[in-house]
């Protein structure tokens, strides 16, 4: 754990999607010893500031203040935020107004202006921050490496989604965002042969899906609390390059060094149920369409499409898996 994690906070986004909610806070608060988080949340259709204080104290067993705040951002944008106090953490919950569908580039200058704000907004101790997508999961064998450092590469992992949910064991597949390139037409049409080939050339991954992460505060005012990528930090990426053949020991490598699970397609119904609703287009949709496009792709849209497109990309990983079952208890906790 962190020598003092008072010095440190969390922040993630959420919108409508609080199924791993209790997993995610558990998880920074007992690896790291984190004592303080931030939610910025946005609410649409039904959800109102009150029902997710209730969904929140609920799923973390959080006592919330009486009194809300009424907050601002620089660009006007009226926040609600309320304070809740759990055992050993503080977790500030912001809420706003947000749309049905919002587009990719709408969301990032959404995310630069929060992230501003919240730079504004929390106490003057916390000089550190972490600033994961609420469904990424963090992990380094010695947090307290982190308290030395600017920034750290994370070699990203993706959860194969599981019949049920949560499962008995966890499988990942050691390329980050997998089912995004088996839509690549190199590997939706040339199958196996395809990709024998990928494994020779690049050894079969790809580390763009990766991420760096910098921890002091002061990059909140400009977001630059992380970038894809990880050629020009500490990074695990190219140590699991050199042993593709043992995905076993490739675990290993990452459980000793950094590795960012990501628990982004955890079962069909989640797929379904959550992100359809939330996504404006799907990692497999990104060879069709610009990468900025404002429009939902038809995988959102149509939903015997989505179980197709599940079926072919994402139910199965074509790269190789190993099991780590190290987040499993905070799952079944929730």
């Amino acid at each position: 754990m962190l020598r003092d994690g008072k010095n440190w906070c969390v922040l993630t986004t959420y919108k409508e999607n609080y199924s791993l909610l209790s997993a995610f806070v558990s998880y920074y608060r007992r690896h790291y010893g984190i004592e303080n988080f931030l939610m910025l949340c946005g609410l649409s259709g039904s959800r109102t500031h009150a029902s997710l204080k209730e969904l929140i104290s609920r799923k973390l067993k959080a006592a919330a203040a009486p009194d809300d705040q009424a907050q601002s951002t620089r660009r006007k944008r009226a926040l609600t935020v309320s304070e809740f106090v759990g055992d050993g953490f503080v977790l500030w919950a912001a809420s706003y107004a947000a749309a049905d569908f919002t587009s990719e580039v709408d969301f990032h200058d959404l995310k630069v202006e929060l992230h501003q704000w919240a730079d504004e907004f929390l106490p003057v101790q916390i000089t550190r921050t972490l600033a994961p997508d609420n469904d990424e999961f963090l992990h380094v064998k010695n947090p307290r490496s982190l308290e030395s450092l600017d920034r750290l590469g994370f070699h990203f992992v993706d959860v194969v989604p599981s019949p049920v949910w949560p499962p008995d064991k966890l499988r990942f597949s050691l390329q980050g965002w997998y089912y995004r390139r088996q839509a690549q037409p190199r590997f939706k049409h040339g199958g196996g042969l395809a990709l024998a080939i990928a494994k020779r050339l690049g050894r079969g991954l790809e580390h763009s899906s990766c991420k760096t992460f910098y921890f002091d505060r002061t990059r909140l005012k400009d977001y630059t609390v992380w970038h894809h990528g990880t050629d020009n930090s500490l990074s695990s990426c190219f140590a699991v390059n050199r042993h593709l053949d043992q995905p076993e020991r490739c675990g290993e490598i990452l459980r000793d060094t950094a590795c960012g699970y990501h628990l982004a397609m955890t079962c069909q119904e989640h797929f379904l149920s959550e992100r359809l609703r939330l996504f404006s287009r799907l990692q497999t949709d990104l060879n069709k369409k610009p990468v900025h496009d404002t429009q939902q792709s038809p995988e959102t849209t149509n939903h015997q499409l989505a179980i197709r497109t599940f079926d072919r990309f994402i139910r199965e990983s074509r790269f190789p898996t190993f099991t780590d079952d190290f987040l499993l208890p905070y799952l079944q906790e929730g």
